[in-house]
């Protein structure tokens, strides 16, 4: 799927919200025993409680500090992406370029953490880890699931952004290029057909020469004894 598609699909996507927090307040029926026990078991919540809200990932980064999708440019000159031997790729020279905003907890750090879980655990599962993972130190390093989703955001909308710019670099290039090529090859032509032009008036030099030569030596001939290595000598004195 290009890049583009593929932002235009994240941006739509829908991203469940951790429910708002509320002030804590002391217990006074059963009713909100259980509703804070629920609160404190993810498995619960994710079973019977109520859902948190839902927004489209687009909506987020507008609301989240920093550009939105469609404000991130990046001048693809002189910047490229850095494979490593191992195979990773590095695109910090492409978001360094298009000047985003830093993140307490990154795409990637994401990224490292869901690879960290076992593979076999259920879908259902792993959100639920993260979201309680994300409760226990996003106050402390100030991270979410917006601003994790947000910076992916912004990296994907960064990478487009870059090869679209690349492209139109390259095909801009490219067609600089291409008529260059075609001016050297009308230059090379014209080479050709000067050295075609100069071969035949050397040739048509060379027999108009020998022509004028031919006359002029018959009138050495004419003066001449008739003996070799004249025309007119005998056959037996030419052979002698």
């Amino acid at each position: 799927m290009p890049l583009r598609d593929t932002l235009r699909k994240a941006a739509s996507l829908l991203v469940e919200l951790p429910p708002e927090e509320t002030p804590r307040v002391q217990p006074t029926t059963a009713a909100e025993v259980d509703r804070l026990l629920a609160e404190l078991d993810p498995s619960s919540q994710s079973s019977g409680g109520q859902p948190g809200p839902t927004k489209t990932v687009e909506q987020i980064v507008r609301e989240a500090d920093g550009p939105n999708l469609d404000e991130i440019r990046v001048a693809a000159s002189g910047v490229m992406p850095i494979a490593s031997p191992d195979g990773k790729v590095d695109c910090t020279p492409i978001y360094q370029q298009s000047a985003l905003p830093a993140a307490p907890f990154t795409a990637e750090q994401m990224l490292d953490m869901l690879n960290s879980l076992p593979p076999e655990l259920p879908l259902d599962t792993k959100r639920q880890t993260v979201k309680v993972t994300l409760a226990s130190v996003g106050k402390t390093i100030g991270a979410t699931p917006e601003t994790i989703v947000a910076d992916a955001s912004r990296k994907l909308a960064a990478l487009t952004a870059y090869v679209e710019h690349l492209s139109k670099d390259t095909a801009a290039s490219v067609a600089a290029a291409e008529q260059e090529i075609a001016g050297l090859q009308a230059q090379i032509e014209e080479k050709r057909r000067a050295i075609q032009t100069a071969q035949e008036r050397q040739s048509e030099a060379r027999r108009l020469c020998d022509a004028e030569s031919d006359r002029l030596d018959d009138v050495l001939e004419f003066f001449s004894l008739d003996v070799p290595p004249s025309k007119y000598a005998s056959a037996e004195e030419a052979a002698s």
